[in-house]
């Protein structure tokens, strides 16, 4: 998750580009689908390639390098050799593409992270747990944010980049965003104590949706912020907005929930185990693209949908419907933080719009870093 919203830098630090014509104007349907065609099978190799990866670093039980760690070193092997070949039909069609990242990659993540939840441990840790998501992430990316406005304002040695304070809230809210894989991996080995595994696991979740809905809501200040509507109510506002987003994404997902729970319970499609687990995975994704097609956060309502569906409707599901609702979205979800990275990997060298500073990436992965040191995330 923390490669994925990273990437989301780019799109802030990315001036608006007028639309460029159509690069596949020209192009016969067939060359077309032969293009597509040889982009997803690449794709497809390098996800069991990563998948034979982590079979292999299982069995060994290495834990000094992740399965993550090598798959977007391939990607980018890969997309190296893709920019620098004449196939720019198969660069357009790899190149990382936003709707495609948060309609179809992330929301088999959140399901999953919702729905393995150790919930007993989860809700009796929930005060910490908000309060290092809810608080400790809000706070982490307003410093990051001021800092790195402060520092492209002093305009040293920054040549050509103007970063507005929306948009420098925006890219602190996106480093804010953990990835605790490794961590939790060390955790698994040596069977520390549960309730600090779930304190770390379930902050992590909730970090990585409150970081997603504070970009969010930067973004839609990131109008005002151009035509010089932001004054300092405009802060007070945010927060605000970023609150009322966060709990009424909320409590959509749990609504969803109990009323999916309740319709399990008062009907018999649980003898019709394929159409319950289809209906199960329908609903889930449901609620995500009605969060998000109403302008609430879809990573919220999806997250704590899931969590309520394991809570409530789990066991008014038909057995066969419980074990494959559970290992569809576990396959499902490994699939994606798999092709995630592969896809970020890729996109390196792929992406044809990229703004380059090395400045002002040093400096802020420098914060980033040390503000890692500090709360213990890095």
């Amino acid at each position: 998750m923390r490669g994925a919203a990273e990437k989301l830098i780019l799109d802030i630090l990315r001036k608006r580009q007028e639309e460029e014509p159509d690069e596949h104007e020209g192009t016969s349907p067939g060359q077309s689908e032969i293009s597509t065609s040889w982009a997803l099978f690449i794709l497809v190799a390098l996800l069991l390639v990563a998948l034979f990866t982590s079979y292999y670093l299982q069995l060994k039980k290495i834990q000094a390098v992740h399965e993550t760690v090598i798959s977007i070193f391939a990607g980018m092997f890969v997309g190296l050799i893709i920019r620098l070949s004449p196939a720019t039909n198969i660069q357009n069609t790899v190149t990382f593409d936003q709707k495609f990242f948060f309609n179809l990659i992330l929301p088999p993540i959140i399901m999953n992270s919702g729905y393995e939840l150790h919930q007993a441990n989860f809700f009796r840790n929930l005060g910490t747990i908000l309060t290092f998501a809810l608080a400790g992430t809000f706070l982490s990316a307003v410093t990051l944010g001021i800092i790195l406005y402060v520092w492209a304002w002093l305009a040293i040695s920054i040549e050509g980049l103007a970063v507005s304070f929306v948009d420098a809230i925006a890219v602190g809210a996106t480093l804010s965003a953990t990835d605790p894989v490794t961590i939790l991996a060390i955790f698994n080995t040596y069977k520390v104590d549960p309730k600090l595994y779930t304190i770390i696991f379930g902050e992590s979740i909730l970090n990585d949706a409150v970081a997603i809905v504070m970009f969010e809501t930067a973004q839609a200040f990131h109008e005002e912020s151009a035509a010089a509507k932001v004054n300092p109510f405009s802060f007070i506002k945010g927060v605000g907005w970023f609150f009322m987003i966060f709990f009424f994404s909320l409590l959509i997902g749990i609504l969803v929930g109990v009323g999916t729970a309740l319709l399990l319970k008062y009907t018999y499609i649980r003898r019709f185990p394929k159409t319950e687990t289809c209906f199960i995975l329908l609903v889930a994704y449901g609620t995500y693209l009605f969060s998000t097609g109403i302008h609430a956060s879809g990573i919220v309502s999806l997250l704590f949908c899931g969590i309520t569906l394991k809570h409530y409707a789990y066991y008014n599901m038909s057995r066969r419907t419980q074990l494959a609702t559970k290992y569809l979205f576990q396959a499902l979800a490994q699939l994606a933080e798999n092709f995630v990275f592969i896809y970020l990997g890729i996109s390196l060298f792929t992406e044809s719009h990229q703004v380059w500073n090395p400045l002002f990436i040093i400096v802020t992965s420098s914060f980033e870093k040390g503000k890692e040191f500090f709360d213990g995330t890095g």
